[in-house]
């Protein structure tokens, strides 16, 4: 149970009667009480930060280490937090692996910035009992009060869109939510995303073989797709001879990629015939200070090459760029990605073509945040 979790520092708490409001696994607020002080907050038009936080894969967790370890990992991520908020913010769990965190008169930017920054760098520092070598990574979605919502309910909403957000820039980041970027988004039930992960396959394969011999329309076609669903910064073809079929999310702050050498890339790829690369700083400097600098020169923090192959002929690769923010890939991405990367190279061998041979296609922006 979380220790010195004192709240009489805050007027809706003092002489407050808490025995029935605290989580019975982590001793913080329960969702009743977190919600119930939130309405308390909006009601009465005092402004604040709502942090909805999740820990990132956590399922992963239960499955590798099982449940009661899971609630070992949960306590300590819940003591964390207590400590995180420093007796300035009101700590709850939502449920599951789902966090809230609530600030009384933050609303300024930088403020809201500097909290989710130093939650997003500390928590990997947590060495957890009997398992040291588990690291743990959270996404966060920030709404403030009354800036963003004018109710509790709608307070979680944004909130819940900025989360989805982080969700799809790779996790282990914190959003804040602005309208103009993601007032847009539309939130899907886990029914409705797990049928849109096989759609997302059925439309993929449609629409790569949908075009005949004009492989360089369906490549483009599929590749704002991909954009548009994943968020991703930046998606291209690597061939030998450059840079091709590059489209940039319309929303990404990066606009300038270049040619990555294929003969560097190679030396990453796996036997798999794909390399995904969290954070391309971890990379050995001695062996890979070549490709390095060419991260850097494009501000470049994740990538995912899949090779493009058919009958032992090697054509290229489908590259995707991330920057700003490390992404953690997730093996659904990488599986769509492969699968699209060797029916492009069916379609090579088949029609007897190259990525060589395929006409330049202008850079473009893509994609959306519905």
């Amino acid at each position: 149970m979380a220790k010195a979790y004192s709240l009489n520092q805050f007027e809706y708490f003092k002489d407050r009667d808490l025995s029935h409001s605290l989580d019975s696994l982590t001793g913080i607020l329960n969702r009743e009480a977190i919600f119930n002080y939130l309405e308390y907050l909006t009601t009465n038009k005092k402004t604040c930060s709502f942090f909805l936080v999740d820990v990132d894969n956590f399922k992963n967790v239960n499955d590798t280490y099982g449940h009661m370890v899971g609630d070992v990992v949960i306590k300590q991520v819940a003591d964390f937090f207590v400590k995180m908020s420093g007796g300035k913010g009101v700590v709850g769990r939502y449920g599951g692996d789902e966090f809230i965190f609530i600030f009384e008169d933050v609303e300024e930017y930088k403020d809201v910035w500097k909290i989710g920054h130093d939650i997003n760098m500390s928590i990997g520092g947590i060495v957890f009992e009997g398992i040291p070598n588990l690291a743990i990574t959270v996404s966060m979605g920030i709404a403030r009060f009354p800036l963003n919502a004018q109710t509790s309910k709608d307070l979680m909403l944004v909130a819940d869109k900025a989360l989805y957000r982080a969700k799809m820039k790779g996790r282990n980041c914190f959003i804040i939510y602005l309208p103009e970027k993601h007032a847009n988004i539309s939130l899907k039930r886990d029914r409705d995303k797990q049928l849109t992960q096989m759609q997302l396959c059925h439309t993929m394969f449609s629409n790569l073989t949908a075009y005949g011999e004009d492989i360089s329309l369906a490549i483009s076609t599929v590749f704002k797709s991909f954009i548009s669903y994943y968020m991703f910064d930046h998606m291209c073809i690597e061939a030998p001879n450059g840079l091709n079929h590059s489209v940039i999310f319309t929303l990404s702050d990066q606009k300038r990629f270049e040619h990555i050498s294929t003969d560097l890339i190679d030396a990453l790829i796996n036997s798999a015939g794909y390399v995904a690369l969290s954070n391309v700083s971890s990379l050995d400097e001695e062996t890979f200070d070549e490709i390095k600098k060419k991260y850097e020169e494009q501000n470049i923090k994740s990538e995912l090459y899949c090779k493009i192959a058919a009958y032992g002929v090697d054509y290229g690769y489908i590259r995707i760029d991330t920057c700003n923010t490390n992404r953690l890939w997730q093996n659904n991405e990488i599986a769509l990605v492969m699968t699209a990367a060797n029916v492009i190279g069916l379609l090579l061998h088949y029609q007897n073509k190259t990525l060589e041979s395929l006409p330049l296609v202008a850079q473009t922006e893509a994609g959306s945040v519905e």
